[in-house]
C-alpha cells in the first residue's frame, strides 16, 4: 500500500513539474512574470521573420540563439516599462484606443488585422497592452531622456572633419538631347539616321535653336519638353550617353553619340554636386544623427543600470 502511495506521489511530482515547465514563468523581472507562452510566441515570430520555421531548425545552437535574443528583448522591454511606470509616463486608455484604431485602419478587414497580430503571438487584449507599454516607453524616452541630450557645435565640427569624405554632394547633371532612331537594324537605316543627326548638329553649330530643333525633330519622349531630361546622376543613363554628357561643360554640345536607342546630340544645361558640402549646409543633419546616437547610448546605459540594480531570473536552460 505504501509502495503504491509513493508511486502516486512520484507521479504527481513529475506531473506538477511538467506543468510548471509548460505554464510557469520563463523570466521574472523584479517580480514581474514573463510567461513561457509569450516567450514561445515571440520566438516563433522571430523565426518566421528570419524566413525559417520551427520544424526546419535542426541545429540546437540556432534555436538557442534565437531564444536568447528574444529573452533579452523581453527583459529590456519589461525593465523600460517598469521605469516608465515609475516615472508616470504611462499613456492613457484614450491614446491606446486611438493608436489601435489607426493600426486597424491599415487593414482591409478585421479578420486581416486579427490574423496579423496572431502571427506575432498576440491576442487583441495583449496587443493593446503591448501598445500601451511601447508608447509609454517612447514617451519616457522623448520626455524624460531626450531633453537632456545636447550636441555642441564642436561635436558637429569634429564629426564633419572625421567624415569629410562622406560630405560630398551627389553629382548630378541636367541635359537636353535630340534623338534620331534608325528605322531598322540594317546598315542603310543606321547610315540614314546618322546622316540626319549630323545634319541637325550642323544646323545647331550654325546657330539654330537647340530647343526648337529638339521639339520639332527629336524622336525621344522628351521632345515635347525641348529634349529636357531633367537632373540625373551617374549610372542612370546608358554608358555611351553618360560618358559623353559628363564630359561636357555647361552649354557645350556633344558630337553625335550612338547608343542602342539611336543617335543623340546632347547639350549640357547644368552640373551640380560632386564637391564637398560646407559644414553649415550639413550641420543640422549631423546634429540630428549625433543626437540619435547619444540618445541610444543613454537608453542602453539606463537599461544596463536597471538590469544591474534589479532582479532578473531566467527559468530556462539557455
Amino acid at each position: 500500500m505504501n509502495k503504491c502511495k509513493n508511486q502516486v506521489l512520484i507521479l504527481l511530482f513529475f506531473v506538477s513539474s511538467a506543468a510548471a515547465q509548460a505554464f510557469g514563468p520563463a523570466v521574472t523581472v523584479n517580480g514581474e512574470h514573463i510567461s513561457r507562452q509569450k516567450l514561445q510566441a515571440q520566438v516563433d515570430h522571430m523565426i518566421n521573420q528570419r524566413g525559417l520555421n520551427s520544424g526546419g531548425i535542426t541545429q540546437p545552437a540556432v534555436f538557442r540563439q534565437i531564444q536568447d535574443d528574444v529573452v533579452d528583448q523581453l527583459i529590456v522591454q519589461e525593465l523600460l516599462w517598469q521605469e516608465a511606470r515609475r516615472g508616470n509616463f504611462v499613456v492613457a486608455d484614450e491614446y491606446v484606443n486611438e493608436r489601435l484604431q489607426k493600426m486597424k485602419s491599415g487593414f482591409d478587414t478585421e479578420q486581416a488585422f486579427q490574423f496579423k497580430i496572431k502571427a506575432g503571438g498576440f491576442t487583441e487584449a495583449t496587443y493593446r497592452e503591448d501598445i500601451r507599454q511601447q508608447e509609454s516607453v517612447q514617451r519616457m524616452i522623448a520626455q524624460g531622456i531626450a531633453p537632456g541630450i545636447s550636441i555642441s557645435d564642436g561635436d558637429v565640427e569634429n564629426f564633419y572633419q572625421a567624415n569629410i569624405d562622406q560630405m560630398k554632394r551627389p553629382l548630378a547633371v541636367r541635359a537636353r538631347h535630340i534623338l534620331i532612331k534608325p528605322g531598322s537594324a540594317g546598315a542603310a537605316a543606321q547610315q540614314a539616321a546618322k546622316a540626319e543627326a549630323d545634319r541637325i548638329l550642323a544646323e545647331i553649330r550654325a546657330g539654330e535653336d537647340f530647343v526648337q530643333l529638339a521639339t520639332e525633330r527629336s524622336q525621344a519622349p522628351s521632345a515635347p519638353r525641348g529634349g529636357d531630361l531633367g537632373y540625373f546622376g551617374p549610372g542612370q543613363m546608358v554608358e555611351p550617353f553618360e560618358k559623353a554628357v559628363f564630359a561636357l561643360q555647361r552649354g557645350e554640345i556633344s558630337e553625335v553619340v550612338q547608343t542602342q536607342f539611336g543617335y543623340h546630340i546632347i547639350r549640357l544645361e547644368d552640373r551640380r554636386g560632386g564637391d564637398t558640402a560646407p559644414v553649415g549646409e550639413v550641420a543640422d543633419k549631423i546634429r540630428d544623427y549625433l543626437g540619435q546616437q547619444k540618445l541610444q547610448s543613454e537608453v542602453e546605459t539606463l537599461v544596463m543600470t536597471l538590469r544591474n540594480e534589479g532582479e532578473v531570473e531566467i527559468f530556462l536552460n539557455l
